[in-house]
């Protein structure tokens, strides 16, 4: 390679970005046509199957079984208490809301090549730390998102307010 040419955008790599581009374009405008405002799963208001699943799985690998009480985050049905908190909020919001679920739950098709939902456990957790430990702001401020909607819910499921009532006089719980 001749150093003295320097950097140059050749007619060829001009139109292979530009191609590139608009396959990358028209990929992304499907899928976010297929994420907006999907239907809701069967007896959920809000989420989708999938996206009622995503938070399940989310909230298993956050907390598995075991422990006190030896209840996990899935067993506590937390995808239905954040479907509930997206019935309160505006349509947009929740919507939006929708969309944060879906693009969290395909990140890792790209390198696990499947949806976060599908992922064993132990998988779970690892890609969950990723995200919660990102260099990438609105990865780690969407994933902390998330996790405060499923901790308000654990914190409040029957099993867990339990052992939380006793420190609060005025009351707690769902």
């Amino acid at each position: 390679m001749d150093s003295s040419r320097g950097s140059t955008i050749t007619r060829r790599a001009a139109l292979a970005a530009v191609a590139c581009a608009g396959v990358a374009g028209g990929v992304g405008a499907v899928t976010a046509l297929r994420w907006w405002d999907r239907a809701p799963g069967e007896a959920l208001v809000w989420l989708s199957a999938d996206e009622h699943d995503f938070v399940q799985a989310v909230a298993e690998a956050w907390m598995p079984r075991g422990g006190t009480p030896s209840l996990s985050g899935a067993d506590a049905q937390l995808g239905s208490f954040v479907d509930g908190v997206l019935e309160g909020m505006a349509p947009s919001a929740a919507r939006e809301t929708k969309l944060l679920l879906q693009a969290l739950d395909d990140l890792p098709v790209v390198t696990r090549l499947r949806p976060y939902r599908r992922l064993p456990l132990h998988s779970r957790a690892e890609v969950l730390q990723g995200w919660l430990q990102s260099s990438l702001w609105p990865l780690r401020t969407g994933a902390t998102a998330l996790m405060m909607l499923i901790g308000l819910g654990w914190t409040t499921h029957p099993e867990v307010a339990s052992i939380f009532q006793p420190h609060f006089g005025c009351g707690y719980g769902r």
